[in-house]
């Protein structure tokens, strides 16, 4: 999944208590960082375990969230980088490869513990660069509509019957606005950071058969039309007053609390969002979950699911075999199990996404239905040098009335059509590692 990093969140310490009070055993450090913050209390849970099991070993555990890029990049360039951190699973790791940050991890894989996880795990520019293996995708992660259904109720609207189409959506979202009477809302986004653009835009265009890159010409197209109905059904809902106000002042974490807090009835966001919802907000708002609704022609392309949380060990490590039993440990069946069974993600590793740990966090079976997505191929955008905005911040121009939707389209993909065409005859980028002569957006 590519993720946008952003400021600094919360920071934890994990430690073990010595078997006895005055053991003076030195223990080896590891040093663990991580953007995600609400499954902190299963990885939190799960690392104390560890420590009992790992007396020798003591993690601690940093949690950076809206900038974390921005904090790894500076620890790298201070020398003194963490041993285990996690990495993008897109193309963006090839950047951390090629800066020389990352230690292959094929020395401890073998074809047993490989043969363990999902097909599509192991590809390039997702965990491999090179043929090396660099990280492991735990998770995979769906794109969904979250909808309030005690705010549903209030509008007259069935609380079982979520919307399906686009017009519906809009209609949804009117009345329920209606009914609230300035108390609640149809819908909300918290666009404070444009990187919200990518849930409300770029997975919305996916199902009316749109994707940034054109996999059979190796061209980008963001100035195509479903991208532009996509942008266009934001700006209705906004014209329409159905949109919480306050959007570009709030941060995705304050509009998943007003939906929590009956202010707005439906958010799009990821399927970490029950995780959100109950673990880190502690909310017992009722949801439910529903796949993204289409055009009202139907619907021409998947939802994507992304592969994600994924750690990989610093090629500075003083430990690498510690830091390792450590990455070990996130991948074992009962720290996914875990997950899992707290409703944080569906695993990579099928054998743990069994209907009892499914049906365990509520919202988690609705959430692992795949019937309409699939994981889209990776793209060399994040690899590019682009001069000028990328999409997330000309999609925020264009909602916001700063820039025409046309001319700043049709901008963005002569941009980075340029940086491609500059990476590829720098050799930085081979454009046939990207190209997939079969794609189609209806399959998988």
């Amino acid at each position: 999944m590519r993720a946008r990093i952003w400021e600094v969140g919360l920071s934890a310490v994990l430690w073990a208590a010595s078997a006895m009070l005055g053991d003076a055993e030195a223990k080896t450090k590891i040093v663990f960082w991580t953007w995600n913050r609400h499954d902190m209390d299963v990885r939190n849970a799960m690392f104390e375990k560890f420590a009992r099991e790992h007396p020798g070993i003591e993690v601690e555990m940093v949690i950076h969230t809206d900038r974390y890029q921005d904090m790894l990049k500076l620890a790298w360039d201070a020398g003194s980088p963490p041993d285990v951190f996690q990495t993008p699973s897109d193309a963006l790791l090839a950047q951390q490869v090629e800066a020389g940050w990352l230690m292959p991890l094929d020395r401890w894989l073998t074809p047993e513990f490989k043969a363990r996880f999902m097909p599509g795990t192991f590809q390039p520019y997702v965990s491999t660069i090179g043929g090396h293996v660099y990280a492991i995708p735990t998770a995979l992660l769906t794109a969904k509509l979250f909808y309030n259904k005690t705010l549903f109720e209030k509008a007259g609207l069935d609380p079982d019957r979520p919307p399906k189409t686009w017009e519906e959506l809009r209609e949804y979202a009117r009345r329920i606005t209606r009914a609230g009477r300035g108390r609640f809302y149809g819908f909300i986004i918290g666009a404070k950071y444009p990187w919200v653009y990518m849930m409300n835009i770029s997975w919305m265009a996916a199902t009316a058969g749109g994707y940034p890159f054109n996999y059979h010409t190796g061209k980008f197209q963001y100035n195509s039309e479903p991208f532009k109905r996509a942008l266009r059904l934001l700006m209705d809902l906004i014209e329409d007053g159905s949109v919480m106000p306050g959007m570009n002042s709030m941060d995705d974490d304050r509009a998943r609390l007003a939906f929590c807090g009956d202010r707005a009835a439906m958010i799009i966001g990821g399927s970490w969002n029950p995780g959100v919802f109950v673990g880190q907000f502690k909310s017992d708002v009722d949801f439910g979950v529903a796949d993204l609704p289409v055009p009202d022609e139907g619907r021409k392309g998947l939802a994507p699911a992304f592969f994600a949380y994924q750690w990989s060990i610093s090629s500075k490590t003083g430990h690498p075999d510690d830091a390792w039993e450590v990455v070990k440990f996130t991948l074992s069946d009962e720290y996914l199990s875990a997950m899992v069974r707290a409703g944080k993600n569906m695993s990579t590793v099928p054998t743990v996404n069994t209907p009892e740990n499914l049906s365990l966090a509520k919202g988690m079976k609705e959430c692992s239905d795949l019937t309409y997505h699939k994981v889209y191929p990776p793209t060399p955008e994040g690899l590019l040098r682009l001069k000028g905005p990328p999409f997330d911040e000309v999609a925020a121009g264009i909602v916001n009335g700063q820039l025409d939707m046309d001319e700043a389209l049709e901008d963005l993909d002569r941009r980075l059509n340029e940086a491609l065409e500059e990476a590829v005859e720098e050799g930085r980028i081979r454009l046939e590692d990207f190209l997939v002569p079969d794609f189609d957006p209806m399959k998988k």
